[in-house]
């Protein structure tokens, strides 16, 4: 209530009690507005503190745990579905350079004990034509040392920007968890130019939680001796590491360059890994008293197994013009005819089941094909010696005869049942006339006699 008023209440409230009354009753109000006041400041801190974070003070932890905007490996694993597990372990490099109206920019990378992975995009004034891969590894240099092979992929944004993904091998005998990466680009698209970059990337997150197993297995394949030097499993991938010795030291090598090796790899459950590529060959690094040296690898997996079961095939490259090979062993010439695969094809009528036959391999049987929310899914069951490999297979032709492009290029696997797969495409108008099929693989010889197990025992 108010003081005058307060002054009236009583003529007998002796004077002394009236001005304690209201030195306390000041006092509580005082002490009221300051806690009001400080309560109102620790909001605006508080706010502060949030903005000051939002701003760049955030932790290591936290940090790898936001994803990076405009990811490349995301964008490209929602058109190839093959880079799903980067992105957790993506890095911001983020740095562009531009020169003669071309814009390099290197926006993220990441790293293991034997693989630079950089997604990057190029952005030019003019319209971008017959570019599928620019090759960035020719340019690189980690820790000082020329990079080794590796792979790419990309895809078209528009007419003027394209983004692309470099997955190259390197080898370092530096113990440092940090790769320095030096990047010159001196050729883009035919053009001239500088695009000059230097960053690191750390490989202490991939290496952390990467298991190695070094198995004592070798193999006796008809050209060479193959020792399985060590297995290793990452957040990523998984790779075997090989090498070994020809066995006719005097026809120099040339035996090896006329098959191609695939290994086909299964777990201890019997269920196919998906081959994610390879290499075989020779170079200045190769251990002491070998030959070659090479990898096979496949998919991460969710458990390490108890062994993983290895079946050797080797089958010569197919080229569409029927072109011939001389291959010079010792004192022989072989000659290799190669020539389009066969294939095995029927018109989609909706009668179901669909058997389209894959030769020795086996068959695909697909169950049934619909068209539902601007998509067309074919689902498939994949019967033979190695139903991924074979699953992969499957694709689609217009009344043309022209392929039509899958919405994912990556086939969709059943986990309960691995042998069961399903594949998108953009939506089709079955009332024209489409065919589904497959190939018939005479070209592979599936080597089920070398087969060989390696045990996992650390």
């Amino acid at each position: 209530f108010d003081e005058r008023e307060f002054d009236k209440t009583d003529d007998e409230m002796p004077e002394i009690l009236k001005k304690k009354i209201k030195k306390n009753l000041n006092k509580k109000i005082r002490s009221r507005s300051y806690i009001k006041a400080a309560k109102r400041s620790s909001v605006a801190a508080a706010v502060l503190l949030v903005l000051l974070i939002g701003a760049g003070a955030v932790s290591p932890t936290l940090a790898k745990n936001i994803p990076i905007v405009n990811s490349i490996f995301q964008i490209l694993n929602n058109k190839f579905g093959y880079f799903e597990e980067y992105i957790p372990y993506s890095q911001l490099v983020d740095k562009s350079v531009t020169d003669n109206g071309i814009t390099l920019t290197i926006n993220e990378a990441l790293a293991d004990d034997v693989k630079l992975i950089l997604g990057y995009t190029i952005k030019s004034n003019s319209k971008i034509q017959g570019l599928q891969v620019v090759g960035l590894m020719r340019f690189l240099k980690i820790n000082g040392s020329t990079a080794g092979g590796g792979s790419s992929a990309g895809e078209y944004l528009d007419d003027t920007t394209f983004v692309g993904i470099d997955r190259i091998s390197y080898h370092s005998q530096s113990s440092s968890n940090q790769l320095k990466v030096d990047l010159n680009v001196d050729d883009i698209m035919g053009i001239k130019g500088k695009w000059n970059f230097s960053f690191t990337v750390s490989k202490a997150e991939l290496v952390k939680k990467t298991t190695v197993f070094k198995p004592t297995n070798k193999v006796d394949l008809p050209e060479g001796i193959v020792t399985v030097d060590k297995i290793v499993f990452t957040p990523i991938d998984s790779t075997i590491y090989f090498s070994g010795n020809y066995k006719d030291k005097n026809a120099e090598t040339r035996a090896m360059h006329a098959v191609f090796y695939r290994w086909f790899i299964f777990d201890d459950q019997g269920t196919e890994l998906s081959s994610e590529g390879g290499s075989w060959g020779g170079n200045a690094d190769l251990p002491y008293g070998k030959d070659f040296k090479g990898t096979a690898q496949f998919q991460k997996v969710k458990n390490i197994p108890q062994y993983l079961t290895v079946i050797p095939c080797r089958y010569k490259v197919t080229n569409g013009d029927g072109v011939s090979e001389n291959l010079k062993t010792g004192e022989e010439t072989s000659i290799i005819e190669t020539k389009n695969p066969s294939e095995s094809s029927q018109v989609i009528n909706g009668n179901y089941p669909i058997e389209l036959s894959q030769g020795k391999m086996g068959k695909l049987i697909i169950k049934d094909i619909t068209t539902e929310s601007g998509e067309t899914v074919i689902r498939y069951t994949a019967e033979g010696k190695a139903p991924y490999f074979q699953g992969s297979s499957l694709h689609v032709k217009n009344a043309a005869g022209e392929y039509v492009t899958p919405k994912r290029y990556d086939i969709r696997r059943d986990e309960e049942h691995p042998n069961d797969f399903t594949m998108v495409f953009p939506a089709l108008d079955l009332s024209k006339q489409y065919s589904v099929g497959t190939f018939q693989f005479e070209n592979i010889e599936f080597m089920e006699d070398l087969k060989f197990k390696i045990e996992l025992n650390q």
